[in-house]
């Protein structure tokens, strides 16, 4: 099946686009996608990623997305999956500067922008309570944030707990100023990963909540950075860079099994 590597800040995805391969191949890869996404993700016999993505033709939208996560769970939503997106449809589009993306917590809406940054609408953030010493936030995903000041090696095995107990993405965070915080994550079904753009919106959402930063703000992951900003009606946007690695051609009959 043909493919396209892409990320943003490293938080690296394997795309399919459905209208590009042979039915049938596509339908092998959705049944047999728990076997096949842990495997294409594998950096060693793999293509290395932190998940799946397959792409649709949808008649409402630009384009829908499944993404799946590194050990063949399905996700809701990924914010730097859809920058990547963005991206990607522009490669066809090039006149084109704004696109919509159903996703399977709603459509979401990219715009290209003219310093080479995407920007994507996540919705808006529904605040869950606090517990365990954690902010629980869903912005399409959950998310517990961790405000730890500490960021560390050490700390991290705060969020990978959490995440586990909870079944949620795990942002460890810390506050630089009122512009800027530091973040690493551990997304379920992948473990931690260079950057997460649900999980910024999350974070700076549960930050500013408690008055501990203003929007928009700069976070500072370990693959990159990202702004985040809401809007008047409470709509959360992450902007930051998206880029190509490669495109090629993989077969997929060899990791799966009926």
């Amino acid at each position: 099946m043909l493919f396209v590597k892409m990320n943003g800040l490293g938080n690296d995805y394997v795309f399919f686009d459905s209208r590009l391969n042979d039915p049938k191949d596509v339908s092998y890869l959705e049944k047999n996608i728990a076997l096949l996404a842990p495997a294409l993700s594998d950096r060693h016999f793999g293509i290395g990623s932190d998940g799946v993505v397959i792409l649709y033709p949808d008649p409402g939208s630009d384009i829908k997305m499944r993404i799946f996560n590194a050990d063949g769970s399905e996700g809701m939503t990924c914010g730097n999956a859809l920058r990547c997106i963005g991206k990607y449809l522009r490669q066809s589009c090039p006149d084109k500067d704004r696109f919509a993306v159903l996703t399977e917590a709603g459509v979401r809406f990219l715009r290209l922008n003219g310093d080479g940054t995407v920007s994507a609408d996540m919705g808006k953030a529904d605040y869950r309570g606090c517990r365990s010493g954690a902010a629980f936030v869903n912005v399409g995903n959950p998310h517990g944030v961790i405000f730890g000041g500490d960021v560390s090696d050490t700390a991290f095995g705060k969020a990978e707990e959490l995440s586990l107990t909870y079944d949620v993405n795990a942002e460890l965070v810390s506050v630089e100023n009122r512009n800027a915080f530091r973040m690493r994550v551990f997304e379920r079904g992948s473990g931690e990963t260079l950057a997460c753009g649900s999980g910024a919106a999350a974070a700076a959402y549960a930050l500013h909540l408690n008055g501990m930063i203003a929007l928009p703000v700069r976070v500072i992951l370990r693959g990159g950075e990202l702004t985040v900003d809401m809007d008047k009606d409470g709509g959360m946007t992450v902007t930051g860079t998206a880029e190509t690695n490669y495109t090629g051609e993989v077969d997929i009959y060899r990791y799966g099994k009926t």
